[in-house]
């Protein structure tokens, strides 16, 4: 017998920084939760290398206690 998925799409989670005004997001994808804020674009730009390098949960979503805000960021423009 051959086990099969149960859904044969798995979107990858993956990590970008965005722009807040004054500040820069990294926001996880597909969920739009941002994970953390930061001064710089560099700082933001080097934890989402880092988190997409090394994933710490594999292929799955940061849990919500390690995310710093509880925010969700829309980017339906």
């Amino acid at each position: 017998m051959r086990n099969s998925r149960t859904s044969k799409y798995n979107k990858k989670v993956s990590y970008f920084v965005q722009s807040n005004g004054m500040w820069w997001d990294v926001v996880e994808f597909p969920s739009n939760d941002i994970v953390r804020t930061f001064k710089t674009k560099e700082e933001a730009e080097l934890l989402s290398e880092q988190i997409n390098h090394v994933k710490p949960f594999g292929e799955d979503k940061l849990p919500p206690f390690m995310k710093g805000n509880d925010r969700s960021v829309d980017i339906s423009e």
